[in-house]
């Protein structure tokens, strides 16, 4: 069974650990039976419950989570379904999986999702167990290796601030 990443949990979604799936590649969730959920290197499977399509992402209920506590520890994590489940999209990111690296705040994480908003492209990332949305702009591109896949970045004032919010 062929496995793809089609995204990640970024928050946890009402009281019965319901989770918020951003997706960064389509596929077939009325005929999605199993989710994989990547933890320490390999992928456990998932029955789903219930997927729901909503503005902000797609709202699953896994049958092994039955709580915000089981849900909170799957926030970050990548997800995968068969590839058979995929609806092929127009093109396909070539900046997942890059490590992006901010001149101030150093190692910020690996890109677990990119979109295009129409005007840039957006990549998304986990840094200190927080949703970050770096815009793909060329001001802040200091250094881009595509064989390392490794992105040097120079943020604008505030804007990882913005995210990190007042607990720092």
């Amino acid at each position: 069974m062929n496995l793809i990443s089609v995204g990640y949990f970024s928050k946890v979604h009402g009281l019965k650990g319901e989770l918020v799936l951003k997706v960064s590649q389509d596929f077939n969730d009325e005929e999605t039976k199993a989710i994989f959920i990547e933890h320490q290197g390999s992928k456990a499977p998932y029955f789903v419950s219930e997927i729901k399509n909503t503005p902000n992402g797609l709202i699953v209920a896994l049958e092994e989570v039955q709580n915000i506590e089981q849900a909170r520890a799957l926030i970050g994590k990548s997800v995968f379904v068969e590839e058979k489940l995929l609806i092929q999209s127009e093109e396909d990111s070539e900046w997942i999986d890059f490590e992006v690296s901010d001149v101030n705040y150093g190692l910020l994480g690996r890109v677990i999702s990119s979109s295009d908003n129409g005007l840039q492209t957006l990549l998304y990332l986990m840094y200190k167990n927080k949703e970050l949305i770096l815009p793909l702009v060329e001001e802040f591109m200091v250094e881009v290796n595509t064989e390392h896949k490794t992105l040097l970045y120079k943020a604008p004032e505030g804007l990882i601030d913005l995210y990190l919010g007042e607990e720092e």
